[in-house]
């Protein structure tokens, strides 16, 4: 951005100071001498400078309608603050990730801020597959297949996309849209949730349970997951008045804990990814000759 925009009264994108890159640059200095090739200080001030401008950034302003402490006030703006970032996002055509709140309250000495860290799960993935030889060759698998098949990689990539989105219900569509993209070779003359369920192994119906609030849901990850797709991507009508009684709890659960479908689908995303690069897949036989 090259000057502040101004949407309306409430609303301001304001640039200010880039971050620069002093920060890594100084961290490439101190791994390269740790590898070897030590970068002495001109060189390193020269990269620091050449780079001032890099990671340029700008302040979301927006007012707070009403003041009941810092907290709330951020909780308060926060799906209009992720609508702002992608709005900007697609003025940039950059990746706009926010790093921290600065929040003004109504007396004239009430300032807050908050750093808001990398994103990560800090998941820990332990089994077979995941430690010592057979990870490493599990990537090296997974690696091989997207060089040899896009649409593989095309999965893989949209997976990565998944894992930053913050939209739990666009998560929700983008990780069963994975399990479609691998699901070329076995979709012929089937529905996309037909493909899906041959994909992952499992019928039509109860596919999981949870318990929340005193409330046992049985519900289909493929047929809530793969309605919202639709209703997303093509613009299906939203209408579960006509939903059968034994999809009742899916749609329910899809509208009120939507979590539960991001958790179910990454796991069978991240097990399919799997199969697919020991050859286990069921997506990568021809329907008509399975």
């Amino acid at each position: 951005m090259q000057a502040p925009v101004i949407l309306d009264e409430r609303v301001s994108y304001i640039p200010i100071k880039p971050l620069g890159f002093e920060t890594p640059a100084k961290w490439l200095a101190l791994y390269a001498q740790e590898c070897g090739a030590p970068v002495d200080d001109p060189s390193l001030q020269k990269l620091i400078a050449q780079a001032a401008e890099s990671n340029p950034c700008v302040a979301i302003i927006l007012p707070i309608a009403e003041w009941n402490g810092p907290k709330i006030a951020e909780s308060s703006v926060t799906s209009e603050i992720e609508r702002l970032r992608e709005l900007l996002s697609w003025g940039t055509g950059n990746d706009v990730e926010p790093f921290g709140f600065v929040i003004l309250g109504p007396s004239k000495n009430e300032a807050y801020f908050r750093t808001l860290p990398p994103r990560s799960t800090k998941r820990t993935r332990l089994g077979f597959g995941n430690i010592g030889n057979d990870f490493v060759n599990s990537l090296a698998s997974i690696l091989k297949c997207a060089e040899l098949d896009e649409h593989f990689a095309f999965a893989l990539s949209m997976l990565h996309d998944a894992n930053k989105e913050k939209n739990i219900r666009f998560k929700i569509a983008r990780l069963y849209s994975c399990l479609e993209a691998l699901c070329y070779k076995i979709k012929k003359g089937q529905g996309s949730r037909d493909a899906v369920r041959q994909l992952i192994g499992i019928k039509k119906g109860k596919t999981g349970q949870t318990n929340i609030d005193g409330r046992t849901y049985d519900y289909d990850v493929v047929l809530g997951s793969g309605i919202l797709r639709d209703i997303l991507f093509h613009g299906v009508p939203a209408d579960f008045s006509k939903a059968k009684p034994e999809e009742q709890d899916t749609f329910d659960l899809l509208s009120t804990h939507p979590e539960v479908f991001v958790s179910d689908l990454q796991s069978r995303v991240e097990i399919e990814v799997a199969k697919w690069s020991n050859g286990k897949s069921n997506g990568q036989v021809e329907r008509e000759n399975a």
